[in-house]
């Protein structure tokens, strides 16, 4: 119960640190070595992974405001396999409220326990669903 506690935190950190735009927080996230597809973007290495929020999301959007669902997580020893269910709203700007770009998808994560406690090897984000104005984002 407590790996899966854990794992929890650690995936619910994720869209955490994106709408709080602590990029650094988010690359840490990670282990070194991670792996992330993003629609037809893959980022390897936890460098590249924090880098693409923060060249991306900024530029874009005033705010993200991510919801998180659904969160199955199954624990084989040192890793561990995560599925949520989540809705992200991207406002270009605060102060128009109605003018939003929104996701809806899963995130397919693979986490690996590490000396630093457990981290993210391998994040799939499959989109779903979008809605609201055309999303700025390529994915």
């Amino acid at each position: 119960m407590l790996d899966e506690s854990e794992l929890r935190k650690l995936i619910q950190a994720v869209p955490r640190m994106l709408d709080e735009r602590d990029f650094d927080g988010y690359g840490a996230l990670f282990t070194e070595d991670a792996v992330m597809e993003i629609g037809r973007e893959v980022r390897r290495g936890r460098q590249a992974i924090a880098d693409g929020p923060k060249r991306d999301l900024p530029s874009r959007y005033e705010a993200t405001f991510h919801h998180m669902g659904q969160i199955y997580i199954e624990v084989d020893g040192d890793e561990a396999t995560i599925l949520t269910y989540q809705v992200a709203y991207h406002l270009p700007k605060v102060s128009e409220p109605m003018t939003h770009e929104d996701a809806g998808g899963k995130y397919h994560a693979v986490a690996r326990r590490t000396e630093n406690g457990w981290r993210i090897a391998r994040l799939r984000l499959e989109i779903v669903l979008t809605q609201g104005a055309s999303l700025s984002l390529d994915v």
